[in-house]
């Protein structure tokens, strides 16, 4: 049997179907991982944002102490200390923790056979 007789059409048009379905593949992956990484970043700003606003808020309560019930006071430092272990946690588990982060590979598998066997 000679090499062009193994590479007929039919194989030919599988492989390039197969390649054309692997590119697809790939591309939705690729385009999925954008946008969990923009979901990161856009979550990852808003926790700062609203960590700086707790502690502006709780900070002022807690300074002046004097002018704020107990329990006000009370809920203040308790809300300072809560938002800022939420966000070290918060933060390890969603942006630094190493197994969050998805690594694309390649999808491609040649289905033509090797002209060498």
């Amino acid at each position: 049997m000679t090499d062009n007789a193994e590479l007929s059409p039919v194989i030919v048009e599988r492989a390039s179907e197969q390649l054309r379905q692997e590119r697809e593949t790939f591309d939705q992956a690729k385009a999925h991982d954008h946008w969990w990484f923009v979901l990161r970043l856009a979550m990852g700003f808003s926790s700062v944002v609203l960590l700086v606003a707790v502690m502006v808020v709780s900070g002022y309560i807690l300074f002046n102490a004097s002018d704020f019930p107990v329990q006000v006071v009370t809920a203040a430092g308790a809300a300072l200390f809560v938002d800022v272990l939420g966000m070290l946690i918060g933060v390890w588990k969603v942006a630094l923790n190493p197994r969050s982060v998805s690594k694309l590979q390649p999808t491609t598998q040649s289905s033509i056979p090797d002209a060498a066997s």
